[in-house]
């Protein structure tokens, strides 16, 4: 897959740009680079020719292959083993839009509001399933 640089509305978003017509609209997806085997949960945003009309305007590399490109933010280049702009890396992407994909989106994401509040919410939610499991607990009838 050929990699390319975002453009800087949206080099620090949560998501990539790919032509990928089998994953549905604003899909998250896993994306692993098969070398260093480390991975990044994202939102997929689909390259359409709107796109493609802002992103190959000079002096920008035009993207001349969407089926084989990938736009992606230096966040995420990082978080896949430091892969640069223009090279071309074995990458498989994968549709996750499971609970746990998304949460794994929100704690990966390039703004550190997202990943808090994500964390926030997951540690909220822990602990009220321990105050039920405790309120239950509490009222359940024992034997004398």
């Amino acid at each position: 897959m050929k990699i390319f640089a975002a453009r800087e509305e949206d080099a620090h978003q949560g998501w990539v740009w790919l032509q990928e017509v089998s994953l549905p609209a604003r899909s998250v997806v896993k994306i692993t680079n098969r070398n260093s085997k480390k991975t990044v949960y994202c939102e997929a945003m689909q390259i359409d020719t709107n796109f493609l009309k802002l992103y190959n305007q000079s002096p920008r590399i035009s993207i001349k292959e969407p089926a084989n490109a990938l736009v992606i933010g230096a966040w995420y280049r990082a978080g896949l083993g430091g892969i640069q702009s223009q090279s071309d890396v074995a990458l498989e992407v994968s549709a996750c839009n499971s609970w746990w994909g998304r949460f794994k989106a929100c704690t990966g994401h390039p703004q550190v509001v997202v990943r808090l509040a994500a964390w926030l919410g997951g540690i909220g939610l822990v602990l009220g399933v321990v105050g039920l499991i405790l309120g239950i607990i509490s009222i359940w009838p024992t034997t004398a």
